[in-house]
């Protein structure tokens, strides 16, 4: 609600600022341009929530990265939505297949959720068991990914598609550091050999 709220106010700001900008004949190109890139960065910071706990509902927009930052992801964005009465969280992922957008979508049933978080898992998938964990204390979301216990055809198939032991991901939230860092749309240059 707070987030909505600056959203809107930001853009009713930016909608002022932009009447007055086009009412200004005077004012230079150059000026226009630097209060639009002023305008533009004043609302890009009030757009989104990343994290929101509150006691009906979990909002969090971010990635599912491993643990350790050095290992290298396909760029993707998720975005959690968690609903009390429901005991319901929906998972959905948006990436890049092949040149073509796909989102992905998981159902998780919540099994425990207090002041201080929730637990939410789906046994549903043949080869693993899913087991999301969000702490409120620490904005901090981690998804297990543990392998059931299989016969051995099915635990040969689930080997095949990758489905080795458990792992566990963590959820890097929209606009954090490591979110910052590893979603730049142009990677920082590093220094050039000099050229004689």
């Amino acid at each position: 609600m707070i987030g909505e709220t600056a959203r809107l106010i930001t853009v009713a700001a930016r909608h002022r600022c932009m009447n007055r900008l086009s009412e200004a004949p005077a004012l230079s190109s150059l000026a226009r341009l630097f209060a639009l890139n002023v305008l533009f960065t004043l609302g890009v910071a009030a757009q989104v929530i990343y994290f929101d706990f509150t006691k009906a509902g979990f909002f969090a927009t971010g990635s599912w990265e491993p643990q350790d930052p050095n290992v290298k992801t396909d760029m993707t964005e998720t975005q959690i939505d968690c609903f009390k009465e429901l005991k319901t969280c929906v998972i959905a992922t948006a990436d890049n297949l092949m040149g073509r957008p796909h989102v992905f979508t998981s159902y998780l049933d919540v099994i425990k959720w207090d002041d201080d978080g929730l637990i939410a898992t789906d046994s549903s998938p043949i080869c693993m068991t899913l087991t999301m964990q969000v702490s409120v204390a620490d904005k901090h979301i981690t998804l297990v990914h543990a392998l059931k216990r299989l016969d051995a055809d099915k635990a040969k198939a689930c080997k095949t598609l990758g489905a080795e032991g458990t792992a566990e991901d963590l959820f890097v939230l929209k606009g954090s550091r490591r979110w910052e860092k590893e979603h730049q749309w142009f990677p920082k240059k590093k220094d050039e050999p000099k050229q004689h």
